[in-house]
């Protein structure tokens, strides 16, 4: 019996045994070293550590809200007591438009788009070129005054020994009271572009500083219209007419150069940009003018008005050494490895373009062919500035 036994014991010490290899196949393989397809993706601004490439195209878009400094009028449209005939100094005598800066119709508010195109030449980031453009609404001023006769408006000037002298627009003037009205109008329009290579200078853990270096192209176009209409009383049956058009251009070219900062924590991001530039600004200044006379049976228009003579009509040109500079602060969050939004603040600053109204020769030589030759085209400079606030989403690529 015992034989039997130990023969039963071994033959299923033996079929257990076999049984147990076949468990091995269930075993899991191990898990292979991660292959260069599995690291994550490296997103833009963050460089190519370990010598993974980065995105090396980057596209966003702007909407700005800015801001641009007024432009200023000199004193045009007086109202006084009728024996002050609107004279600067007499009694009662008002400045009713200009001697100031004049606020657009908009509150100075210039709606625009700014968009960036930059691409790197290398998977390093080690050199790249970046352009990009920003467009501004048009916006304008209007003054409008009227009077039936009862109120006196005139156009101020000076004599060229400096004393005060008016055109009586509407009121008692020299040949007969007349009713009259006066139409002020300013507009302005600016636009910008400027392409930049780029080159890293130093790139850290969340910190990295580079070095830009480039050309700037902004223009800016400026108008100012003077227009005076008034009629006889009491018949109303001659008309007069009083005209006066300035306009300028700007269009600067220049060099700059610049850094860039940008501060990362986790996908929140802060950067810092500031650019300084020398060029040329080709200023141009166009002025022309036009008096009217008309009665029932004679229409008489002259190519001159008040502030513009024929020593001042016509297009005048110059090219002028200008300084352009830009700031901006941008705070922004990563949505996706390949999609940022921010927002922030700009200030560009040009630091003497020419405004049309700053054209304006108040002083009139009534004496034509005499000295000295006034008005004059003055190219009388401004500081002008651009500020305000910007919202933008990017991709990268």
């Amino acid at each position: 019996m015992q034989k039997p036994l130990v023969a039963l014991l071994l033959a299923a010490l033996l079929a257990g045994t076999a049984a147990a290899e076949p468990m091995e196949l269930l075993t899991p393989p191990a898990i292979p070293p991660s292959s260069a397809d599995d690291a994550p993706l490296v997103v833009a601004g963050d460089g190519a550590p370990n010598g993974a490439p980065g995105p090396r195209l980057l596209v966003s878009v702007d909407y700005v809200l800015w801001w641009l400094r007024e432009g200023r009028m000199p004193a045009t449209l007086t109202t006084s007591p009728q024996t002050s005939h609107g004279l600067p100094g007499q009694p009662g005598t008002q400045i009713l438009y200009g001697d100031d800066r004049l606020e657009t119709r908009h509150g100075d508010r210039f709606n625009g788009i700014r968009p960036t195109l930059a691409y790197w030449f290398d998977d390093a980031e080690t050199v790249g070129v970046e352009g990009n453009a920003f467009f501004l609404e048009r916006d304008s001023t209007h003054f409008k005054a009227i009077s039936d006769g009862g109120t006196l408006l005139a156009r101020v000037y000076e004599n060229p020994d400096g004393s005060p002298a008016s055109a009586v627009i509407g009121g008692d003037a020299p040949a007969g009271p007349r009713t009259g009205g006066f139409v002020g109008y300013t507009r302005v329009e600016l636009f910008g572009e400027e392409a930049n290579l780029v080159a890293p200078l130093f790139v850290g853990d969340g910190f990295r500083l580079e070095a830009l270096a480039g050309a700037r192209f902004l223009q800016m176009r400026d108008r100012t219209d003077l227009t005076a209409t008034g009629r006889t009383l009491p018949d109303q049956t001659t008309l007069f007419g009083l005209e006066d058009h300035y306009r300028t251009y700007n269009a600067y070219y220049g060099g700059q150069v610049g850094l860039r900062g940008e501060l990362t924590c986790g996908r929140w991001f802060v950067n810092l940009r500031g650019e300084v530039g020398l060029g040329g600004n080709v200023e141009e200044v166009r002025a022309f003018g036009s008096s009217l006379y008309q009665t029932p049976t004679e229409r008489l228009v002259t190519p001159t008005g008040l502030t513009v003579q024929a020593s001042n009509t016509g297009t005048f040109d110059r090219t002028a050494l200008n300084m352009v500079s830009e700031t901006g602060l941008n705070v922004g969050y990563r949505l996706t490895d390949h999609v940022r939004v921010s927002g922030g603040y700009t200030f560009l600053l040009w630091d003497s373009p020419l405004r049309s109204a700053d054209q304006i020769d108040v002083v009139i030589n009534t004496h034509p062919g005499t000295a000295p030759a006034r008005p004059a085209i003055p190219f009388k400079e401004d500081l002008f500035w651009a500020q305000g606030l910007n919202v933008g989403v990017e991709f990268s690529w």
